[in-house]
């Protein structure tokens, strides 16, 4: 299952062509004046106002050590959702270690391309102009359609770039967007065995692979996420390594040395979990990384000698043959999705027929798979197909309450609750639906819920228009007062 893009089709071409009249930025040295000097560091900062557009911003992250005497590596993130502080937080370890600045936009979403193409091209002239940046290692980051406009920023400004860490998603879709030859950065991608796009990126591993590219796709045991900490910091190691060997970082000895020591460490753990397969790639990855770096014996006769071995060879057929087996349940289910989805709004069809079609999606089913044969081949199609089913709905949802189709947007919305039903911003935007669809009750229980899971976005509660129903209602000043007193508490109250 891919997610839909609700994009132009030429994402990298219109991103070169708003940063055309940017590129002046390059020559401006990180400005040394009060405001920037005074950006605390070794700590994230949710909000910093974009100096040429003060309603782009982006949430940061100096390192510790952080000066204008030299010049920085940078990171520009995006997440589907615009939340900025959640993109800077999955590399902050990494950037602390490794001397990083990372910028995650505020403002870039899932969404029309224009939304995130003025975020890049703010972001881009701002640090630029605030920080001084080491423009041969500029690097950009993202999560599910984060992903994607990483890539296409990438793209957009052809060998600007250094290289792309994608999580969960891989190049823009449509035709022409995807890798040639040619291009011109490094690409790094995790993905989780249980997210949707899994298919794709194992696709997108072996064009990569075809095409001679510099590349490294990281499968880890979890669902459609930013990459985990331990991915984000073996990321930016790779990112160095990749760096050195191009010269676009001194070389490093007791640097190359450490590296290879902890990713060997982790070669050892997962031979000695049972993780055959898994030994196996990490073993493949070491010997290709460190290659020109320093001298690899032992790996090298390692990769030789496993390459041969009969339980690695079995290992290696068995985790294909499950990958296969998963794709074609998830396939399976998909197919019964796109045909009920296509009848969910055909004409004539009432509010009778609508429940009825969501009935047969059979999404209690799937949760019911998911939790309690998590790890089976069936539970894990299943989880791919609920994160599927709710992304899909999601952004229909989306479009649908932009375009003023609010009814259609309640229906995709209660979908996607049904796929996540602890999720709080999608409990928030069923509310919102049902607000606009004039029906109180439902919406003050979906705003109830939506805080109960942890929604706390105080200025879309007491701003969001489409609330403005409710406001004079019983009951839902309550609700605003729960956040407040959310916010007000201690992030570690006192035992």
């Amino acid at each position: 299952m891919r997610e839909r893009a609700l994009m132009t089709s030429r994402p990298a071409q219109i991103v070169f062509g708003f940063l055309a009249g940017a590129q002046i930025a390059l020559a401006i040295p990180g400005q040394s004046g009060p405001e920037n000097s005074k950006l605390p560091r070794g700590e994230i900062i949710a909000k910093v106002a974009c100096s040429t557009e003060t309603s782009e911003t982006y949430a940061l992250y100096l390192p510790s050590n952080y000066s204008l005497e030299r010049k920085w590596p940078i990171i520009f993130a995006f997440d589907p959702g615009a939340r900025g502080q959640v993109a800077v937080e999955a590399f902050r370890e990494a950037a602390e270690r490794y001397g990083y600045i990372v910028v995650g936009s505020n403002n870039s979403r899932n969404g029309p391309w224009t939304v995130s193409l003025e975020a890049i091209h703010a972001l881009w002239i701002d640090a630029h102009s605030r920080f001084p940046l080491d423009e041969r290692r500029i690097y950009t980051a993202g999560f599910s359609g984060g992903a994607r406009v990483a890539v296409a920023m990438a793209q957009g400004v052809s060998g600007k770039i250094a290289g792309v860490i994608a999580c969960g998603a891989g190049f823009p879709l449509g035709e022409g967007q995807g890798p040639a030859k040619d291009t011109p950065f490094i690409f790094f991608a995790t993905i989780g065995i249980r997210d949707f796009n899994f298919s794709e990126l194992r696709a997108l591993d072996q064009k990569l692979a075809d095409l001679g590219l510099t590349h490294r796709v990281v499968v880890f045991d979890g669902p459609h996420q930013w990459a985990p900490k331990d991915l984000a910091l073996e990321a930016l190691e790779w990112l160095d390594l990749n760096a050195m060997k191009t010269g676009r970082l001194a070389r490093d000895p007791a640097l190359i040395d450490g590296i290879y020591a902890r990713q060997s460490e982790e070669g050892r753990r997962l031979n000695t979990s049972g993780d055959i397969a898994g030994a196996f790639h990490r073993e493949e990855a070491l010997a290709a990384d460190f290659k020109g770096l320093r001298a690899t014996p032992d790996i090298d006769a390692e990769v030789a000698k496993m390459r041969d071995a009969k339980d690695v060879k079995q290992a290696l057929k068995r985790e294909v043959k499950r990958e296969a087996n998963i794709a074609s349940l998830e396939a399976e289910y998909y197919s019964t999705y796109k045909q009920i989805l296509a009848n969910l709004f055909a004409p004539g069809n009432g509010e009778y027929e609508r429940r009825q079609a969501v009935r047969e999606l059979r999404l209690q089913e799937l949760r019911d798979l998911e939790t309690k044969k998590k790890d089976t081949d069936q539970g894990i199609a299943a989880q791919r197909n609920l994160f599927g089913v709710m992304v899909h709905s999601l952004e229909d949802a989306t479009q649908e309450m932009s375009l003023g189709d609010y009814q259609r947007a309640r229906v995709e919305l209660e979908i996607a609750a049904a796929c996540a039903p602890e999720n709080g911003y999608i409990l928030f935007q069923l509310a919102r639906a049902y607000a606009m669809n004039k029906d109180a009750p439902n919406a003050l229980a979906a705003l109830r819920q939506s805080v109960g899971h942890g929604f706390t976005d105080l200025d879309q509660l007491e701003k969001n228009p489409d609330l403005a129903s409710l406001r004079g209602q019983p009951g839902y000043q309550e609700v605003v007062e729960s956040v407040k007193k959310k916010l007000e508490a201690p992030a570690n109250p006192p035992r």
